[in-house]
């Protein structure tokens, strides 16, 4: 198959955002197609001209770079809800340039397919639009929450805008369901992979002591500072030698008060550096917060360490982990969180639990199986 791809952040970019698509791409390319990826260009850089198509090694994606100029700090709220109205996207000048390099592509490059998504809204409408002009078929794929990105007024009127998939797709239950509260269509879920580092053994890294990670985005300063008070408890009747906190995420600003715990801040790592750390933390820790489904948490458990999610944790996380004999403790309270560390002190790993699991070429047959699907 010939099929393009379209996201709103590259997949270089020091980001998250940029993974789903960026792997699906490659490992569809794997499996023989020929994909074309259009997204911005890496954070901070200008977009290279349009490569050369026939000249392309098709054992790897095409990747395509659009302008993103970016949104404009401060502007019109009224404005801003108008152009999700009129255009389907806040930043306009990024869907416009994605839609010309499609259309340039067009000579040499015809998609029988495509998938964006939700992400951004702009890679989805821009995607939506090639798809009529040059009469394939797409896929929406929606990784986010629409009920926290989209206006509640802005969602029956984009809904209808945005007609015409012939597939809906989503990361977990929890987005497959607000997908279907605002388009009215059932979703098929298909998580994002687990990149193989995590489940790769790694030697340990050069610490002095004892150590939980921190994982990821922090949310709400009130449940940092009650992690950390936690950990100091914990230290405090511990008979070993204390643990300290290190956070892979770029949020330590958040954390105001260490309550006498050691704290580091390697700011974001590679994955490999990320899966050494937590593959021989004591535990790892992040912050859930019910708005979102966290990818991370099946990247946590494939380093058969103690995974906490202070503040609980939805269903089909609970119920995934439990299915895979996984190690998950969700405590809602300080006190819970005290006893989830102690227990991470008699800790072995069962032996039920898969080797490997949601790996990047499984997630994307799922993918490929849907886009044969639906183009016949």
């Amino acid at each position: 198959m010939d099929i393009l791809l379209i996201n709103g952040t590259h997949p270089a970019a020091p980001h998250i955002s940029g993974v789903r698509a960026g792997r699906f791409a490659a490992e569809l390319a794997r499996m023989g197609h020929r994909c074309v990826l259009i997204c911005p260009p890496v954070p901070g850089a200008n977009a290279a001209l349009l490569p050369s198509v026939p000249a392309h090694d098709w054992s790897e994606p095409l990747i395509i770079e659009a302008d993103h100029p970016g949104m404009t700090r401060g502007g019109n709220k009224i404005a801003t809800f108008v152009n999700l109205l009129r255009y389907g996207g806040r930043c306009t000048a990024f869907q416009r340039s994605v839609v010309a390099r499609g259309r340039a592509l067009a000579a040499d490059f015809r998609p029988n397919v495509g998938w964006a998504t939700f992400g951004s809204l702009e890679a989805v409408t821009a995607l939506r639009t090639l798809a009529r002009e040059q009469r394939f078929q797409w896929i929406f794929d929606n990784k986010d929450n629409p009920e926290i990105f989209i206006p509640r007024a802005a969602r029956l009127p984009l809904a209808w805008r945005l007609r015409g998939y012939a597939a809906l797709q989503a990361n977990s239950v929890l987005h497959a369901d607000a997908a279907q509260r605002w388009l009215g269509d059932t979703a098929e879920v298909i998580y994002s992979g687990v990149d193989a580092c995590f489940f790769e053994p790694h030697a340990a890294p050069k610490h002095p002591q004892r150590y939980v990670t921190l994982v990821g985005s922090l949310y709400r300063g009130d449940m940092v500072d009650a992690i950390l008070r936690a950990i100091a408890e914990f230290n405090a009747t511990s008979a070993l030698s204390p643990v300290s906190v290190v956070h892979v995420g770029k949020q330590g600003d958040w954390i105001r008060s260490n309550h006498g715990v050691d704290v580091e801040l390697p700011g974001y790592v590679s994955t490999d550096e990320m899966a050494r750390l937590c593959q021989h933390a004591l535990a790892n820790v992040y912050v859930f917060t019910g708005l979102t489904f966290h990818h991370k948490l099946f990247e946590l458990l494939a380093c058969r360490r103690p995974v906490i999610a202070y503040g609980g944790e939805l269903p089909e996380s609970i119920a995934e982990a439990k299915r895979l004999h996984a190690p998950l403790t969700a405590p809602t309270d300080r006190r819970a969180l005290v006893r989830a560390l102690a227990a991470t002190e008699h800790f072995d790993p069962d032996p039920r639990m898969p080797k490997r699991f949601f790996t990047w070429s499984e997630q994307a047959a799922l993918v490929e199986a849907a886009m044969r699907r639906i183009i016949g």
